[in-house]
């Protein structure tokens, strides 16, 4: 399910844009279901006067999370004028809709660093407890960490056991941001957490801090079904922390990995308090910007797909740090640099509808041949095999020509998008948005640069951030 549409505003959901706006969302969200207040707007949406049933109707459309089974089920005892506005409130007033709107909000908080909110804010997520939405567990996160505060410290404490899993995630980096090392006592007591998220991010921080229990849950999380990238990342740490290895393979199913993940375990147990642990080359915090914000000077640009070989190099510009695409040009950046097992960031922006780019990976040392992650509205996420590249697909078939992205666009139209394209032993995984839409495999497993498409579109880059694993 798309979960971002264009609609990023509160204004887009009927509240203001500033604190107060966050505010009054955050009461309506934490109050009680108001039933008599529903009732009696459904009542007055067959008054005589237009202007009252037309505020009813936007009253209702504008409730958080109505109880859409219990209106449904009285549909047929109401009036026409009700039964036409009921099935358009609940049109309006959707769970997509809903997601979108707490989205929104944490964009606000993280924009504008709003400070106080953490509460509220905490409280607000029992809507959403049951529902696993990877990008809006990260706004909570990052707008927890913009708008807490060390007045809020006793709270957080006390949160990191909550029943809610949003909450514990967001705790993890909200408590290390206001208590630095002093806060891995609390963090310890998510160590046997069962959530696969909670999981990765308490890793990080132990590794962060240096402390060996960090190996319980990168061995826990050997055997995650859902998430491939987990299970690369988790693998790529241990290896690189404890220097061991015990042929698994991240990319094998179950019962594939659950002998070589025991032996892990087994290492982990016996070895874990005692070890020599590498710390230093864990690689977690190994970050690479690509783009310094003022020049290109960390790419070179090349002829696209052999198309002006000749021409002069005049295909991007930098403006406003930001990476752009001259029009009617077409032309390749390509780093200079060659990386193997990495996870990169960036955004991306789509001018128009016929806005077109694409980012290459495992190109080979021709220039010529790689596997193209296309960027175009509605399509960012689809795959092209270009050249000769050898490319296998998630299924384990070869790539012909092209490949659809997994699920339907989950991209802001007109706006900026993040992409994150991890690759680990010649496994690719293409996010969008924080959701997976692809995955890919190549047998050229060394390092290789990246590459940028300008296809003669307008098309903007910033943030271009890459974590070698």
């Amino acid at each position: 399910m798309c979960l971002f549409t264009k609609a990023e505003s509160l204004s887009e959901f009927g509240f203001s844009d500033n604190k107060e706006g966050i505010i009054e969302l955050l009461n309506r969200l934490n109050s009680n279901y108001d039933l008599e207040l529903v009732n009696e707007l459904i009542s007055k949406l067959e008054s005589t006067k237009f202007d009252e049933r037309e505020r009813a109707t936007i009253k209702l459309s504008q409730i958080p999370l109505l109880d859409r089974k219990a209106i449904i089920s009285k549909l047929d005892q109401l009036s026409l004028e009700q039964k036409i506005r009921l099935q358009r409130v609940l049109k309006e007033n959707s769970n997509e809709k809903f997601i979108r709107m707490l989205a929104a909000m944490n964009q606000s908080i993280i924009k504008s660093k709003y400070k106080g909110l953490i509460k509220e804010l905490w409280k607000s997520t029992d809507k959403v407890a049951s529902d696993k939405y990877s990008n809006l567990w990260d706004l909570y996160r990052d707008a927890s960490c913009i708008t807490a505060s060390n007045d809020d410290l006793d709270f957080i404490k006390q949160s990191i056991l909550s029943s809610n899993p949003i909450i514990r995630y967001s705790s993890i980096p909200t408590i290390k941001k206001l208590i630095g090392k002093d806060s891995e006592i609390y963090l310890l007591k998510l160590i046997n957490d069962d959530e696969e998220q909670i999981k990765w991010a308490i890793s990080e921080a132990l590794i962060e801090f240096k402390n060996p229990q960090c190996l319980l849950p990168l061995v826990d999380l050997l055997m995650c079904d859902e998430d491939f990238g987990l299970r690369w990342r988790s693998l790529e740490a241990l290896r690189n922390i404890t220097g061991q290895e015990f042929g698994y393979y991240a990319a094998g199913n179950a019962a594939e990995r659950k002998v070589p993940a025991n032996k892990w375990k087994q290492w982990v147990e016996q070895n874990m308090k005692n070890a020599n642990l590498k710390f230093d080359d864990s690689s977690v915090n190994n970050i690479i910007s690509l783009f310094n914000g003022n020049d290109l000077s960390t790419w070179d640009e090349l002829p696209l797909d052999g198309f002006n070989v000749n021409a002069v190099n005049d295909g991007w510009d930098v403006k406003d740090q930001t990476i752009l695409t001259n029009v009617g040009k077409r032309s390749a950046l390509v780093t200079k640099r060659s990386f193997l097992n990495y996870e990169f960031n960036f955004e991306y922006k789509m001018f128009d509808r016929n806005s077109d780019s694409g980012i290459g990976i495992f190109l080979d040392e021709e220039k010529k041949n790689y596997l193209e992650i296309q960027i175009y509205p509605n399509r960012s996420g689809d795959i092209y095999r270009i050249g000769r590249a050898e490319i296998k697909l998630d299924d384990g078939n070869a790539l012909g020509f092209s490949s659809k992205k997994f699920k339907n666009s989950n991209e802001l139209d007109g706006q900026w998008n993040k992409m994150t394209i991890r690759v680990n032993n010649g496994q690719a995984e293409i996010l969008i948005n924080g959701e997976i839409q692809n995955r890919a495999f190549s047998e050229l497993k060394k390092p290789t640069r990246i590459l940028l498409r300008n296809e003669g579109s307008r098309v903007a880059f910033k943030n271009l951030i890459l974590k070698n694993l």
